[in-house]
């Protein structure tokens, strides 16, 4: 059991666990974008919010595929992240500037689920990003 312990202790199964849960996140909201529902969805949280403004210049449909297309990206980066630990920098902060947008509504939406998410978000993207920049360069 010991051995195990340590073995556990030693790897970043962890971190790729996080990581792996973020990817799943990301990779399922994006991929909902693209959906009349969720443009339907969206638009009582962003229309009243400070973000209101992506509806007058793309539109309710061009605003979905804009969350689309950053959410897309960033899970692309955090996997190739698993590799390249440039790449998971960006897709962690990816993460970090979608969570922090969205808890940024809280005044004008109100605390929910929805928003509830993020908050755990930023901490996972903050773990990834110190994960990954520990990678490029290690302390010595």
């Amino acid at each position: 059991m010991e051995q195990l312990i340590n073995k556990f202790k030693q790897s970043n199964i962890d971190i790729l666990f996080l990581r792996l849960a973020v990817i799943t996140i990301f990779v399922t909201f994006g991929a909902l974008k693209w959906f009349d529902f969720e443009v339907e969805a969206l638009k009582p949280l962003i229309g009243k919010s400070w973000l209101s403004f992506l509806y007058d210049w793309f539109g309710y449909q061009g605003t979905s595929y804009l969350l689309g297309v950053i959410e897309t990206t960033t899970y692309i980066a955090l996997i190739i992240g698993i590799f390249k630990p440039k790449f998971g920098i960006i897709g962690a902060l990816g993460v970090l500037g979608t969570a922090i947008t969205t808890v940024s509504l809280i005044p004008q939406i109100g605390f929910d689920g929805f928003v509830f998410k993020d908050i755990l978000l930023i901490a996972i993207a903050l773990v990834l990003l110190k994960t990954d920049l520990k990678r490029i360069y290690p302390t010595k």
